[in-house]
């Protein structure tokens, strides 16, 4: 029964499956350099070290995230728990597949992956729901739906051969793409809770779209079509215009519709890394534009100080608000200072090694160390938070927030 009970909660919050899965593939992603200049591999690890970071540690946390918190927006059924057993197992089967090297074999099973996760969302909309999700929802699935098709294709790269242009435009999708239009998609209505600010994206539940979803909508929406379009204008035809374009888009939009972001207010330090999400990656898009060649070193600004950073932000949340823990969240949560900082820290090591040739095996190893231990800390500090005594346990706890309920539901 025990076991039974702990399948079914996995099942209504995957989150505590996928995100340590998530935590696990992104430490063996790095760990690739240290273990390939120590001369333990047979084959360069640049292909499997991006693929363990955007589909391991990437996709194990939009899973989790999105099969938590999916169903409850759109008032839904949760994950069954054959959804949960195929979706995990996918995963795994992906991770094997890399970790024998065999890359075209795991972009193959990352598409279908994040295909049937796909799947399990799109089925409760069209046929579950009980409530209108987010306009930016539809972001989040274009996001799994662009990777899983870039990732077929790069599956197929060794037989088609494709030209420079599409093999990039191929990569953008899968490595960026894959990041950038959930967090466009979902930013809007997740992120002004860090702020305590009202979110644009937040309707009273109705089954029907409410006044307001249409304009949020067509907002999300130009945002995701400039950002495809910048993929691209980068890819096809000049580099430097898609950055700009992707770094302007990302600035203007979340910049706008997410309260709280841009702004002085004094906020805790989980709230004060999130800050630094949106300009860490704009300065990096922007910075390749100078440093053309330096583009790989330069994009772990965004990889690390943007992308990666907001995954370990909202698993913070979602970890401490399914906990019960809604005290933590509103505390200055001090240690998270050490985050936030040891990510931009652990980027601009990565980055030296660039451009600096003479330290570029060191700083390598460097930045992986220090990812390993940022990421281990975190893991620390997170379930001593979980296990910590409340300051008022008499004080009633705080459910999950949810979007605000009209008083007709």
């Amino acid at each position: 029964m025990e076991q039974t009970s702990r399948l079914d909660r996995w099942c209504a919050e995957p989150f505590r499956v996928f995100f340590p899965l998530g935590i696990f593939a992104s430490i063996i992603g790095v760990l690739l350099w240290p273990a390939s200049y120590a001369g333990w591999l047979s084959t360069y690890p640049l292909e499997a070290h991006a693929r363990w970071l955007a589909f391991g540690f990437g996709g194990s946390m939009i899973a989790g995230f999105l099969g938590t918190a999916g169903p409850r927006l759109l008032d839904s059924a949760p994950w069954s728990r054959f959804e949960l057993i195929l979706h995990l197992t996918m995963a795994l089967v992906m991770m094997g597949c890399l970790g024998a090297m065999e890359i075209p074999k795991a972009d193959f099973m990352a598409c279908f992956w994040l295909l049937g996760i796909l799947g399990s969302m799109l089925w409760r909309v069209l046929l579950d729901r009980h409530d209108t999700p987010p306009p930016g929802l539809p972001l989040v699935f274009l996001g799994l739906l662009l990777t899983a098709t870039a990732a077929f294709a790069l599956a197929l790269a060794p037989l088609l051969n494709y030209r420079f242009e599409w093999n990039h435009f191929w990569r953008l999708l899968a490595f960026q793409g894959f990041f950038w239009f959930p967090i466009a998609g979902a930013a809007p209505y997740l992120l002004p809770r860090y702020f305590g600010k009202a979110s644009l994206h937040s309707f009273d539940d109705s089954a029907h779209l409410p006044p307001g979803w249409r304009k949020q909508f067509l907002f999300a929406s130009c945002a995701g079509l400039l950002m495809f379009t910048s993929f691209v204008v980068e890819a096809h035809f000049h580099a430097k215009a898609g950055l700009a374009l992707r770094s302007l888009t990302v600035l203007l939009y979340l910049g706008t519709f997410v309260p709280g972001l841009v702004s002085l207010s004094k906020v805790n330090a989980l709230a004060i890394g999130v800050r630094w999400i949106v300009p860490t990656s704009a300065a990096a898009w922007l910075s390749i534009i100078i440093w053309t060649h330096f583009r790989i070193g330069l994009s772990h600004f965004m990889f690390i100080g943007g992308a990666g950073a907001l995954m370990l932000a909202v698993a913070t949340r979602v970890i401490l608000g399914h906990n019960d823990r809604h005290d933590r969240l509103a505390s200055p949560l001090k240690w998270y200072h050490l985050i936030w900082s040891g990510l931009l820290l652990t980027a601009a090591t990565r980055v030296s090694a660039d451009f600096i040739p003479k330290v570029r095996q060191s700083h390598l190893i460097y930045a992986s160390l220090l990812w390993v231990l940022l990421v281990l800390f975190w893991t620390w500090k997170i379930r001593k938070e979980v296990k910590s005594a409340r300051e008022d346990p008499d004080h009633p706890r705080k459910r999950c927030p949810k979007r605000p309920t009209s008083p007709s539901s």
